[in-house]
């Protein structure tokens, strides 16, 4: 009798457990790495992958030329750090800034840019393109 009830709890416990193991997992925050199209007072696009970036962006109006950036960053927790190594302007090469979503709907991000002493230098909208 012992060994039918142990034969029988394990067999319940597996079946709990390989029922909990087709759950769904919890949705993951959206990633910040991908393709956006910038949406609003922007025109352009950025891509991030791999630790790599590029940007390519203007006024909307095209009462500006546009600005191509490209280099490095890293993500941590909710915030991306980029250090310019290229760009169409000189004085951004070297510089560093910082940008961070504050909500997130469906595909499109709406965000925060820093300066390196992570004060609001400017605010927008995205559109993940893939």
């Amino acid at each position: 009798m012992m060994r039918r009830l142990a034969l029988v709890a394990g067999v319940v416990v597996a079946a709990v457990a390989a029922r909990q193991s087709t759950r769904a997992p919890a949705a993951a925050p959206p990633s910040m790495e991908g393709a956006f199209e910038y949406v609003g007072t922007l025109k352009g696009q950025s891509s991030l992958a791999g630790g790599r970036f590029v940007f390519l962006y203007g006024p909307t109006d095209g009462s500006a030329p546009m600005t191509g950036d490209a280099g490095t960053y890293r993500i941590s927790r909710d915030t991306a750090t980029h250090t310019i190594k290229y760009s169409t302007d000189p004085a951004r090469v070297g510089t560093t800034f910082l940008w961070t979503p504050v909500s997130w709907s469906g595909d499109t991000v709406t965000y925060v840019v820093m300066n390196a002493e992570r004060q609001v230098t400017g605010r927008g909208r995205g559109v993940r393109r893939h």
